[in-house]
């Protein structure tokens, strides 16, 4: 259970059921924005999201795997009407990206939720891989989420026909616009809240394209540390902003479970 230390009305409070309610320690609350895209990571102390190693590399490493963090994702989940995911990502975290997935206990107050959503029972799952470097024996194309590939010609090309996924042509190059993404996202969800899972370096595009409203950041109590032998993956990668256009977040929420911290920030576009 989570408790609540600062909370700020953002919007409508989700029909969720008093489980739910209980864990979270309150409602949850989305704006009415359309769309709506935000994301949710896990880091150190010090800003590490991943140890970027073999064996080590996945978000669970840094939250070692803390019931409350995989709580609070698949409440995101389960909120969401479409998940995007960099090709990248999937391939370090190999899964299906619903709420059961990763909090199996509370299925059925997930289920409830989407019932009351008026929305299907997972979220849409997008993979984005320009390169269409996807392994299609990858558990996300044997689960019951419907999946869509965004790529470029020549990535689909590559990907060739998919029997449990629709391949979609989004541009002709990489990297490919946050902007097409998240309008894909939409148009194949029927949504329009979208949660980005894609890894820092999507984060990064998708940031440095004013496209973010929110972020849910759960900060695991440790330092990971960075080297040049072993630099590691912060959770921005591949932008790099100035103090006088770097994104603004405001606090809307935070919360406590042990020594873990859990905020939830509106992030302002670049001045």
């Amino acid at each position: 259970m989570l408790a609540t230390l600062l909370e700020r009305d953002t919007g409508v409070a989700l029909p969720m059921s008093r489980t739910l309610v209980e864990r979270y320690g309150g409602e949850l609350r989305m704006p009415k924005k359309s769309p709506l895209v935000f994301a949710n990571f896990v880091s150190s102390i010090d800003g590490i999201v991943s140890y970027d190693e073999p064996g080590i590399e996945r978000a669970r490493e840094v939250s070692a795997g803390y019931a409350a963090d995989r709580f609070m994702l698949a409440l995101l989940r389960a909120a969401a009407d479409a998940v995007i995911v960099g090709a990248g990502t999937m391939r370090k975290e190999p899964g299906v990206w619903t709420a059961p997935a990763v909090a199996p206990d509370l299925a059925e107050d997930f289920a409830d939720l989407r019932t009351r959503l008026g929305r299907p029972l997972h979220p849409t799952t997008v993979i984005v891989s320009a390169s269409g470097d996807v392994d299609a024996r990858s558990p996300a194309f044997r689960g019951d989420a419907p999946v869509v590939i965004a790529t470029t010609r020549d990535g689909a090309e590559r990907i060739g026909p998919q029997v449990n996924a629709q391949v979609r042509i989004v541009g002709q190059r990489a990297p490919l616009s946050s902007r097409v993404l998240v309008d894909l996202a939409v148009r194949e969800s029927g949504g329009t809240r979208i949660l980005t899972e894609g890894g820092p370096t999507l984060f990064g595009q998708f940031l440095n394209d004013g496209v973010v409203d929110e972020l849910f950041l759960t900060i695991a109590p440790r330092l990971a540390g960075r080297s040049r032998e072993k630099r590691r993956l912060a959770l921005v990668e591949g932008a790099a902003f100035s103090p006088t256009d770097s994104p603004l977040g405001a606090l809307l929420s935070l919360k406590a479970a042990d020594d873990y911290l859990f905020a939830r920030y509106a992030v302002s576009a670049r001045p």
